[in-house]
């Protein structure tokens, strides 16, 4: 029997990569990138944070919490048209969520105030 082949770090990051590329998109993905990105977003980081929130979406769509957590990433970068765009698409997919609310919370946005932009962008 000929010896197993030994993985370098590299080469199990590349598969992975490989295998979300081929699963996406997937309600089960996406979870791993967002726990890197709220670190380095308490971290300061939030170029690299909201490259991997951005990660997160394309693979899971449908998590609202992943698009809030992009909303908050942008909103510290001072990018707020873009963050409120972001959060209103979280309140869309989830008008309820926990998560969502208080995201908006930490922006400084009130329900009233997601409710109007929600208003006038239908």
């Amino acid at each position: 029997m000929p010896p197993k082949k030994r993985y370098s770090s590299e080469d199990t990051a590349e598969r992975n990569y490989r295998l979300e590329e081929a699963w996406r998109p997937n309600r089960l993905l996406g979870y791993n990138h967002n726990s890197i990105a709220e670190h380095l977003l308490k971290c300061g980081a939030f170029p690299i944070a909201e490259s991997e929130f951005r990660r997160a979406i394309w693979l899971n769509p449908y998590e609202p919490a992943f698009t809030a957590n992009l909303a908050l990433c942008l909103h510290k970068q001072g990018r707020e048209d873009e963050a409120k765009e972001f959060l209103l698409q979280a309140l869309q997919q989830d008008k309820n969520s926990p998560h969502v609310l208080q995201t908006a919370g930490l922006m400084g946005i009130s329900r009233d105030d997601m409710d109007r932009n929600n208003k006038t962008k239908t």
